[in-house]
């Protein structure tokens, strides 16, 4: 029976999380971005600027990491400047422009409303020991 249960549970988890993901894509293309596009202006907007810590970040390989800036480049979400190092090898810099930050902005304020129309008939306390549930979920899964 309890193998039954965890299977259920888990099937849910899965559920939920392509619920979630169906959501997010739809705000960030409300937003003009691919959901890859803003978890990448995300870090740019937090930062992180050069093409080398952005690959390490993101774990994407160059080519596929070059395509998704030129998108963001040609969308006009960042701009690209021209650096050096103290090789002399030039290499480039991102950051976002004001219309990346207005959509970074527009999508955290649509996720926070999503948030708390999905939350508003529970109460604190039932918040509260979902977290506490997923939390010690997270751990055990760790631990296997």
């Amino acid at each position: 029976m309890g193998g039954i249960l965890l299977k259920s549970c888990l099937d849910s988890l899965i559920e939920l999380q392509r619920q979630y993901k169906e959501k997010i894509v739809a705000l960030s293309q409300k937003n003009g971005l691919t959901l890859a596009e803003w978890q990448l202006l995300l870090k740019i907007v937090d930062g992180i600027s050069t093409q080398e810590k952005l690959a390490k970040l993101t774990q994407l390989n160059v080519s596929t990491l070059s395509r998704q800036l030129a998108k963001l480049l040609s969308k006009e979400f960042i701009i690209k400047e021209p650096q050096e190092n103290k090789q002399g090898r030039r290499f480039f810099s991102y950051s976002s422009t004001d219309k990346g930050i207005s959509a970074i902005s527009t999508m955290k304020k649509d996720i926070q409303m999503y948030s708390e129309h999905l939350f508003s008939h529970w109460s604190k306390e039932e918040q509260n020991l979902l977290q506490i549930l997923l939390n010690r979920l997270s751990k055990s899964m760790e631990r296997t």
